[in-house]
């Protein structure tokens, strides 16, 4: 069964969530931007895409590996991607540390998981902007200059019900 989002219900993903005051900003924003997208998941970097229907146990011991200490990037601008849906995202800078932790969860120490994990970093706003006035989001993504630390100290394991993703298991990285 899919959804109208075009994920099948049921779908797992692996996020790091956006937590604190950051998150409070990112998605308040969102709520009057796209609140259904903001009820839907909260703020959040996708690890991996298609997670695997495993025991939680399992892929915490391959978390952990590629998460072994906190890590450390920076959230900027708001931005758009020039794909079909014009997704506003804020930007993730200064990644090195996210990528040296990205690069650890595929290495398949533990757990092999599937997909190819070369993306661009970033914080979805605006998923679809189909319908939706783009210049006043343009106008609006000025407010949300955010130009902070962004501490990933917590990875979620998460999948779709209901057209609402709900953690399964969630890992403070120490």
């Amino acid at each position: 069964m899919t959804n109208a989002s075009g994920s099948p219900q049921g779908r797992r993903i692996l996020i790091a969530p956006v937590t604190g005051p950051l998150s409070e900003r990112v998605q308040a924003w969102r709520r009057e931007h796209d609140p259904e997208q903001a009820r839907r998941i909260p703020p959040h970097a996708t690890l991996c895409y298609w997670a695997p229907v495993v025991e939680p146990e399992l892929l915490e011991r391959q978390v952990r590996h590629a998460f072994d200490r906190p890590v450390t990037a920076r959230l900027g601008a708001v931005r758009q991607f020039d794909n079909r849906d014009r997704t506003f995202f804020v930007e993730v800078q200064e990644t090195e540390q996210l990528d040296a932790a990205r690069s650890r969860l595929y290495d398949g120490t533990h757990l092999q998981l599937p997909g190819e994990p070369n993306w661009t970093w970033h914080i979805t706003c605006v998923r679809y902007t189909r319908g939706k006035d783009i210049d006043r989001l343009l106008q609006a993504a000025a407010d949300l200059q955010l130009d902070d630390d962004w501490r990933i100290d917590t990875v979620t394991y998460m999948e779709l019900r209901d057209k609402r993703y709900e953690s399964i298991a969630e890992w403070d990285v120490c």
